[in-house]
């Protein structure tokens, strides 16, 4: 008995005088995402066969494709979401993505556009898209654009990767 006190009052006052803090954490937890479906996981967008002749350097040299992420089982707590475009960034314009390597087609590469056509600088965030209260599935429509880096564009296989992320409000 008399070893524990000793051990007890040789601790260093910082360490002998511990005090007491009542603290109480409370939270709320929400359903604040949604779930990507399955078909907007991994999609393949085909921007179609085009033309080198109709392409000049900064300019679009095809018409805007469609696509949609498709958005299931929102929460309640949601109100917007934004989407970020990320992949290899074109070396002439930091705004494009970038071809694949094995890509065969030069001085060319793809804008990602939103709803109204506008487009998304690579890295940046999209407008907030509206999540209708009630309602648990969403579809986000952006375009890709082929778009000219450089004059004389070389003809064969032009494709690119991105991977988007979702911003939620």
């Amino acid at each position: 008995m008399s070893l524990v006190v000793w051990l007890w009052c040789s601790l260093p006052p910082a360490q002998a005088d511990l005090g007491a803090t009542n603290m109480q954490l409370t939270a709320t937890l929400v359903s604040n995402s949604c779930s990507v479906s399955v078909a907007s996981q991994e999609q393949t967008v085909n921007m179609g066969t085009l033309a080198t002749k109709a392409f000049s350097a900064g300019k679009a040299g095809a018409p805007p494709v469609r696509f949609a992420i498709n958005l299931e089982n929102c929460g309640s707590a949601v109100s917007s979401v934004s989407a970020t475009f990320s992949g290899a960034a074109d070396a002439n314009d930091a705004t494009l993505l970038a071809l694949n390597a094995d890509s065969i087609a030069t001085h060319v590469a793809i804008a990602i556009l939103d709803k109204d056509r506008n487009r998304i600088p690579l890295g940046n965030a999209s407008e907030q898209y509206p999540l209708t209260a009630g309602v648990s599935d969403a579809q986000l429509v952006f375009y890709g654009q082929y778009v000219a880096t450089q004059d004389s564009v070389t003809a064969g296989s032009a494709n690119g990767d991105a991977t988007f992320t979702l911003n939620y409000q």
